[in-house]
């Protein structure tokens, strides 16, 4: 009888415990690791400084597989080299740092100390590389020339430009 009443008492227990599968819900939201309002971050090497990124927002997802940074509301980028200053603009920016890539959205407007102006809606930059593109339509003006095209593929100097369907003028000199 004891034998008996332990069997029992292990399937009333049994299924006692048996429930309705859960369901979990994954959102693929992404939480910030952080969040900076009205901020500056300096960047430096060998104590100079290489580049200064400000804005109104940035959200620090480094804490996420792709180890990225999202910029919002006038995005300022200033780039220093010996010999020249670049200034990017945009309304949005996305930093994989991981890959030193980055992508700028909305309003892009680069600026240089030699006088060169591009604006785009979007453009990538590779800064490991030094290099830029956009598959969008931009506006390239600098001393003597002023182009308009649907692709651009350059350097950050702007001295190794290739373009898609182009208008505009360019001065050509032979040698």
């Amino acid at each position: 009888m004891k034998y008996i009443n332990s069997i029992a008492f292990l399937l009333i227990f049994n299924f006692s415990c048996i429930t309705e599968s859960t369901q979990l819900n994954y959102s693929d939201k992404k939480i910030p690791l952080s969040i900076a309002k009205n901020f500056t971050m300096t960047y430096t090497d060998s104590m100079l400084t290489k580049s200064i990124v400000s804005g109104k927002i940035h959200y620090d997802f480094t804490n996420d597989i792709l180890n990225f940074s999202e910029f919002f509301e006038d995005v300022e980028v200033i780039i220093h080299d010996e010999n020249k200053t670049t200034k990017i603009n945009s309304k949005h920016a996305i930093v994989y740092n991981s890959f030193r890539f980055m992508e700028f959205n909305n309003n892009v407007k680069i600026t240089t100390t030699d006088g060169e102006v591009l604006t785009t809606d979007k453009l990538y930059y590779d800064s490991e590389n030094e290099w830029l593109f956009t598959e969008n339509n931009f506006e390239y003006i600098d001393k003597t020339n002023k182009i308009i095209a649907n692709r651009l593929d350059s350097n950050r100097d702007f001295t190794d430009l290739v373009t898609g369907s182009l208008t505009g003028s360019i001065n050509v000199t032979e040698q």
